[in-house]
């Protein structure tokens, strides 16, 4: 399995409320935003996974303390149950294309993702 690339995750609120600054300390546009089904609006700032929305929306989801964006779900998801890790959602559709969350041996819960191609088109094209 191959790491593309890696997000860390701030959490919100009010995502324009937060982007207007977050963008101007950084230096870094706004890459992508969408909103999920269930209510959370989520926008990537350089290499930070914003995730916004009510605290009952954000509570399943604050545990997440990074995104990988990953070549392979189906990998992924073997070699995740290979280690013992516990899967806490999906494999499931997203936006962006497939991701899945998983809590590791020791604690630590990430999120990994495997971009569709039209999400590599809007982020500048699939690394070689």
């Amino acid at each position: 399995m191959r790491i593309f690339r890696t997000y860390a995750r701030a959490y919100a609120d009010d995502l324009d409320a937060m982007l207007a600054p977050f963008t101007a300390v950084t230096g870094e546009p706004v890459s992508t935003r969408f909103t999920m089904p269930n209510g959370l609006e989520l926008a990537t700032v350089g290499r930070v996974l914003v995730v916004a929305g009510d605290e009952q929306v954000l509570e399943p989801y604050r545990a997440t303390v990074a995104t990988l964006i990953i070549d392979d779900l189906d990998e992924c998801q073997v070699l995740l149950n290979r280690t013992g890790a516990q899967i806490v959602r999906g494999p499931q559709a997203v936006p962006t294309g497939r991701n899945l969350t998983a809590k590791l041996p020791g604690g630590v819960q990430i999120e990994y993702v495997e971009w569709d191609e039209a999400q590599w088109e809007r982020a500048g094209g699939r690394p070689a």
